[in-house]
């Protein structure tokens, strides 16, 4: 029977390489039993390395073969066409990336879903203080495989796998020289993608060593350039319309005493009409600026990667072995230019409306507003002169492995090893603005010129008579020079880096009637630092981007986990086999303490054609430097206090019993006299401290039937609840829960929200935190099907795969009491989006030199977030539903001679455009969802010796 389910196993992982129940992983090592040697495998889910591959678990397996075939040529376009995936963040992504590419199981978020590399961590990497492994610093054409574990499998593996696991093997056995070369090009003649790699093995029957070397480039696709993204569309009475940014109040003035001033084009006050039409903010013909002109849609990047693995045994049974990989990135994105908004002041109370015609050809204003007039004035203008924002990242990642392994009596696998990390990133954005040399641009003394007047009504910070006078108003009104004068490159740099050490030992512990005990135990002691240092323009708040203050911090691990596999009966009636599988991995971490995490898993084989495999297990994240040590900076927001007037006529009830509380603790009064002493409130935002792990419950049931040679199919329920999942809320929404909360409410209160609201002695709120907080809760659960049929017809060999997900819930509860929404089915930009169904489906015919592919992909319709969730009007919407969208790809490869081979297809071969969102922030699509580019050719070419 051993033989029997090692050669399934082994078909299912060579012939059906994207979804089989159970696949290798990189490390195995030959035990000798008798004078035969059976090998033993470590599946990826479990640390037991053993000669029966079948789990409890469900993997897939994506090769390389699979990704060249499709014209992939990086690690996140693989995982973002698996059906499991959802709102992973890719590297081409403009409006919020930054070039990290990174992979998201069941949308739940990249930060929950493990990366290993060879079955080991991978630094988290990328540009900031970061949590997640950015998927461009694993050379992509070292790569082997990939395998997806979507399982929660913190008992096994640790922090962060709560979704699941993807485990990249590298290429560590490949002898000779091969050279691969691609190409890609879009049907519009952009975004071109070059790649070019060359691996070196050589071997012994001591050892061996592999070597590959990669480079690959992106070139840009503009938003302009494609119909669908060329403008941010806006909507009204179901209507669709391009649109944009602007708030004008119509060119005109509105003093204390209520006249109306226009300007004329020279820009004097005037009564009269000076032939501008009133501003249109909306519809068709609109005012609005379009921001989408200036920004990429698909962002450019150039990557550098090498890699070296190597073993070398140094005695019977003692293996020593190293890993070394380093990539440099560069990638950029681009969007419009900046805006300012900053309120000028006639009276000089804040910027100085200046009477220097240098400044501003607005004298005409001063015969209107009289002394005593509070007239502010609130410029919008785009500062196209200065040209688009441009994101520019540069980063380095390096990671190295050493260690020993080897067999005790050919019996127990052991190894040790040593990992270091380290990630360094640049950040640069370009074409700010310095919002000191502004002010001083637009003040009284610029240039040194001296205006009648009193000086003291135009005394502001700013002054300087070195600075150029700028007039800002009218189309193309800055200069070369004024723009260079204005514009600065915040630059700022940021960094992880880790330490991780681990010893393991595996193998027979003993024998059962049923079969032998398998048993693994290790120990792990881990270490994770991260900064991010922003630039002193961005800390300081002079510059026009928002205000970043430094992250620094980190933290310790320690680890022991215990993992058996128990035969519990076999050799009977609809029982070939009974396993169960169980670990259990305690955790102390220095931050938020001890604790422990389990898994219990069961296989059930039937016969050779059904199995039954089921999982319950917990799972863990542990906070991240960022949100444990992110900087802390003040935020403005307006508000109202809940408690102003209490016990006044017409209170608000709802705050009634907090309010009551804080009164009766003499922190306000109770007589209806109590009222804010400001409409803003300064709240601290950062990183919290305070922190705790997100936690998680899982449960998985699956059934595996292989009905003839070469047909198989999988079906797996899973069910997963995380609590305490770390996220935040707005200060006003904060307050307004923490005093409607009841005898739980206000300041000392036990509600989550009441966290750090106390009351000065004014009895005003200052100072109050928004920190993140352990606060929500998730529950999701779905369906993933997976078949495959490999079958002899018409002279060719045949194979064909489907792969499906179905969603059948997705509740989110953002802090107790409040409401649970439902996002299936829900087109949302800011949490994702979760279609209901997904779906891949492909042919492939081979002959004896040739292969052609064929694949076709689903994704369902979406509801607007508005709609589903917020009980907007579907007819106020021109497109309440995003229809499903259908992609195909079409693909082949020839084998030339022994040593070239050659491929090409078309991708997305029918040009579709991805379907429209209502309300979504982005090129009006989810650019993480679909293909969105267009059509998209492709070639290339391996030549190996």
């Amino acid at each position: 029977m051993l033989n029997n389910q090692v050669s399934k196993a082994v078909r299912l992982a060579i012939a059906f390489g994207t979804a089989s129940t159970a696949v290798f992983s990189a490390n195995s090592i030959a035990a000798e039993e008798g004078v035969e040697k059976v090998e033993r495998i470590e599946v990826t889910g479990s640390r037991i390395k053993r000669a029966d591959l079948e789990s409890a678990s469900p993997v897939s397996i994506i090769t390389t073969e699979d990704m060249k075939v499709q014209g992939i040529s990086n690690i996140s376009d693989a995982l973002q066409n698996l059906t499991a995936q959802s709102g992973g963040l890719t590297a081409a992504v403009n409006n919020g990336g930054n070039g990290n590419a990174t992979v998201n199981l069941r949308g739940m978020g990249s930060s929950r879903t493990l990366v290993l590399v060879n079955g080991r961590r991978m630094i988290a990497s990328g540009t900031g203080a970061s949590s997640t492994v950015d998927l461009n610093a694993i050379p992509f054409s070292a790569v082997k495989r990939i395998e997806v574990l979507k399982d929660g499998a913190s008992a096994v593996y640790g922090s962060d796998a709560l979704a699941g696991v993807v485990n990249i093997i590298m290429r560590d056995d490949f002898e000779g020289f091969e050279l691969d070369a691609s190409y890609a090009e879009t049907g519009e003649g952009d975004g071109e993608e070059a790649s070019l790699s060359s691996t070196f093995g050589v071997s012994s029957d001591k050892g061996n060593v592999v070597v590959n070397v990669g480079f690959y480039d992106r070139g840009t696709v503009r938003a302009s350039d494609r119909d669908y993204s060329a403008c941010p569309y806006a909507e009204s009475g179901g209507e669709r319309f391009c649109a944009g940014s602007g708030n004008s109040l119509g060119m005109n003035a509105i003093l204390d005493d209520g006249r109306r001033v226009q300007f004329e084009p020279g820009g004097n006050g005037s009564s009269t009409d000076t032939g501008y039409h009133t501003y249109v903010g909306s519809g068709e013909g609109n005012d609005t600026y379009n921001y989408s002109s200036a920004s990429y849609l698909s962002t450019p990047a150039t990557r550098y990667n090498v890699s070296v693995l190597g073993n070398y045994e140094l005695a019977d049974n003692l293996n020593f072995f190293a890993e070394a990989y380093y990539t440099n990135r560069t990638s950029t994105q681009q969007m419009a230019p900046a805006p300012i908004n900053y309120t000028y002041s006639v009276d000089g109370r804040s910027w100085v409306l200046s009477q220097n015609p240098e400044v501003y050809p607005f004298s005409g204003l001063y015969d209107f507003a009289t002394p005593g007039d509070n007239v502010d004035m609130l410029p919008l203008r785009r500062m196209s002169e200065m040209g688009g924002r441009v994101f520019e990242q540069e980063v380095n990642t390096a990671q190295f492995t050493t260690g020993l392994e080897g067999f005790i009596a050919d019996q127990y696998a052991w190894n040790v090893f040593y990992t270091y990390g380290r990630n360094s990133a640049i950040d640069r954005s370009k074409n700010y603005i310095n919002v000191d040399k502004m002010i001083a641009s637009v003040n009284e003394n610029c240039e040194g010129v001296s205006v009648t007047g009193s000086p003291s009504d135009y005394t502001v910070t700013g002054n300087d008579a070195s600075a150029p006078c700028i007039n800002y108003f009218g189309e193309g009104a800055l200069s070369q020079s004024d723009a260079d004068y204005l514009r600065y490159t915040d630059q700022g740099t940021s960094g992880t880096e880790m330490h991780h050490l681990g010893a393991s030992i595996s193998g027979d512990l003993f024998e059962m009637p049923s079969g032998v005990v398998g048993f693994a135990f290790g120990l792990e002691h881990r270490e994770e630092s991260a900064f991010n240092q922003p630039d002193a323009f961005s800390s300081s708040g002079i510059g026009s981007g928002n205000a970043v203050q430094p992250t620094s911090g980190g933290y310790k691990v320690d680890e022991a986990y215990v993992e058996l596999v128990v035969p519990l009966l076999n050799d009977l009636p609809l029982v070939q086999s009974l396993d169960l599988e169980a670990a259990l991995r305690y955790f102390d971490y220095d931050t938020f303490g001890s604790d422990t995490t389990y898994k219990l898993g069961l296989t059930w084989r039937m016969t050779d054609e059904v199995m039954l495999r089921s999982v319950l297990s917990t799972a863990f994240r542990a906070p991240s430097v960022s949100e444990l040590y992110g900087g802390q900076s003040d935020s403005f927001t307006n508000y109202t206090d809940p408690c102003t007037g209490f016990g006044g006529a017409g209170f608000d009830s709802r705050y009634q019993t907090a309010c009551a509380s804080d009164a009766a603790a003499g922190l306000i009064p109770s007589d209806g006299t109590f009222a804010q002493n400001s409409g803003q409130l300064r709240a601290v935002v950062g990183g919290n401290p305070d922190l705790g792990p997100e936690t998680a419950d899982t449960f998985t049931v699956g059934l595996v039937v292989e009905p003839i040679e070469g047909l198989s199919f999988t079906v797996d329920y899973y069910d997963i609840e995380v609590d305490n999942v770390i996220s935040s809320v707005g200060i006003t929404t904060k307050l307004d829960k923490c005093y409607s909360a009841g005898e739980e409410g206000g300041q000392g209160g036990s509600f989550a929200l009441c966290e750090g609201v106390v009351r000065d002695a004014t009895g005003n709120f200052d100072g109050t935190p928004s920190l993140d907080q352990n606060l929500s809760t998730w529950n999701l659960s779905g369906v993933d099907f997976n078949a495959q049929y490999s079958f002899d017809a018409a002279g060719l060999a045949w194979r064909a795969d489907w792969e499906a997900s179905y969603i059948s819930k997705w509740e989110v509860q953002e802090f107790a009491g409040e409401p649970i929404q439902d996002y299936v089915g829900v087109a949302s930009s800011g949490s994702g989006s979760i279609p209901e169904w997904k779906h891949n489906v492909s042919l492939r015919a081979a002959g004896d030199d040739w292969t052609v592919s064929y694949k076709v992909m689903y994704v369902d319709s979406l509801v607007t977030e508005s709609v589903a969730l917020f009980d907007g009007d579907p007819a106020d919407y021109y497109s309440p539903e995003a229809d499903s969208f259908v992609s195909h790809t079409l693909s082949g490869t020839y084998q030339l001679n022994e040593h070239v081979s050659l491929r090409g297809g078309i991708d997305n071969l029918t040009d579709e455009e991805p379907p429209y969102y209502s309300d979504y922030d982005d090129a009006n699509t989810d650019t993480t969802l679909y293909k969105y580019i267009g059509r998209n050719f492709f070639v290339g070419t391996t030549i190996s010796f």
